[in-house]
């Protein structure tokens, strides 16, 4: 798990230095810890509940980086970019073919633990953690005025 965990962090911050750059938004300084606390959270959860656990996907996650930065930039929360686009939208503009694609998005709160118990007590988010069909995951976390933003998209590739 360890070993996932590092390759997780590894391509999360391949992903953060070119989109966050390019969208001028800024990561917290523990960025790398964050992320592998919600990868790991993630996975238990669906351990717990009979569910395989998830690989991280380059695409989902920088899907899931731009849509943070947007949201972060663009001073706003909401699953529709400011560009109007869904989820869906922005995974399929990474070149990822999704036959399911869901999204959970968490503002403000400083930790990691927080965020993964919010989502497993929202009958929605658990849903999308939950989901029997979905194989992988990214991650997107920037650091807005008033706390970190959160995005974390789950899917199956066709």
């Amino acid at each position: 798990m360890k070993r996932i965990v590092t390759l997780i962090a590894g391509m999360l911050m391949a992903v953060i230095g070119s989109q966050a750059a390019a969208a001028n938004c800024g990561t917290p300084a523990n960025v790398n810890t964050l992320a592998s606390e919600i990868a790991a959270g993630l996975n238990a959860s669906r351990r717990a509940n009979g569910q395989s656990e998830l690989v991280f996907n380059r695409q989902l996650g920088r899907a899931a980086m731009v849509h943070a930065c947007d949201m972060t930039v663009n001073n706003f929360f909401d699953h529709r970019g400011s560009d109007g686009s869904n989820s869906q939208a922005r995974v399929q503009k990474t070149g990822y073919n999704d036959c399911i694609v869901a999204e959970n998005l968490a503002w403000g709160y400083p930790q990691s633990e927080q965020i993964i118990n919010g989502w497993m007590k929202s009958p929605g988010h658990r849903r999308n953690m939950l989901h029997p069909r979905i194989e992988e995951f990214g991650i997107g976390i920037t650091e807005g005025p008033k706390g970190p933003y959160w995005v974390l998209v789950v899917g199956k590739s066709c």
